[in-house]
């Protein structure tokens, strides 16, 4: 019974998702990861990804029944595994546009969650986020862009190996400064109904303001998917306490 209720810890719906894909080289991505975490490749080749969407119906238990506004997110991730081998992704940046997300998600998980400024513009033709954060320090600013105009009722969502790499990411890491380890949660939806982007772009300084630099290329792949529900599990320190086996 409590297993159930950490595992259904949170429910939210993730729409408009736009997603940008670059190689980066392992040498450059391995600094900026935790020990304890693992590079995941793709044919000997690190990523990193930024991606853009908007969050609406979020509820978290046991408060289920309080209503929380709809917002935008920006993150920049890399994909990362563990030392048992399963697979997820190391957030670098998350930027929200919601300042009680933002408090609750660094306390809960540990993310590295930034209060931003985020707006969506959205066509038959582009969607376009535009993201400036509002911290003293570490400003960062971002404007993705992806070409939708070759979207149509019969376009198929790309289900390639790179496609399924990129994309199906069940595992998020963090740290918190008072643990010597990355702490672990799930996230549960159904398949991405992603589709590839002929066209897309993408400027600012999320890659400096982690160490990294910024690409001086467009995107090597992006993905545009209109969206789905979401479960997340409960932070790994709350199974702890409440003597339960760790998320599978």
């Amino acid at each position: 019974m409590i297993k159930t209720f950490l595992d259904k810890f949170m429910a939210q719906h993730w729409g408009d998702l736009l997603l940008l894909h670059w190689p980066v080289p392992q040498e450059v991505l391995r600094p900026t990861i935790p020990d304890d975490l693992e590079l995941d490749l793709f044919e000997g080749q690190s990523w990193a990804s930024v991606v853009g969407f908007h969050l609406s119906g979020l509820r978290i238990r046991p408060f289920r029944w309080i209503p929380w506004g709809d917002f935008h997110e920006v993150n920049l991730r890399t994909y990362v595994q563990s030392s048992d081998g399963k697979k997820g992704v190391w957030f670098h940046s998350l930027d929200s546009t919601d300042l009680f997300a933002v408090t609750g998600a660094k306390g809960l998980y540990g993310l590295n969650y930034r209060f931003a400024s985020i707006s969506l513009a959205k066509t038959n033709e582009t969607i376009t986020y535009n993201s400036r954060t509002r911290l003293l320090k570490d400003t960062a600013g971002a404007h993705l862009e992806g070409d939708l105009d070759p979207l149509s009722k019969s376009s198929k969502p790309s289900n390639s190996p790179i496609d399924k790499f990129l994309l199906e990411r069940y595992r998020f890491w963090a740290s918190r400064r008072w643990q010597d380890h990355s702490s672990t949660a799930e996230v549960k939806h159904r398949p991405y109904d992603g589709y590839r982007l002929k066209k897309s772009s993408y400027a600012g300084d999320l890659f400096r303001c982690q160490g990294l630099p910024e690409p001086d290329t467009a995107p090597a792949l992006a993905h545009y998917c209109r969206g789905f529900s979401v479960e997340a599990s409960a932070p790994q320190w709350v199974y702890q306490m409440a003597g339960q086996a760790n998320q599978r």
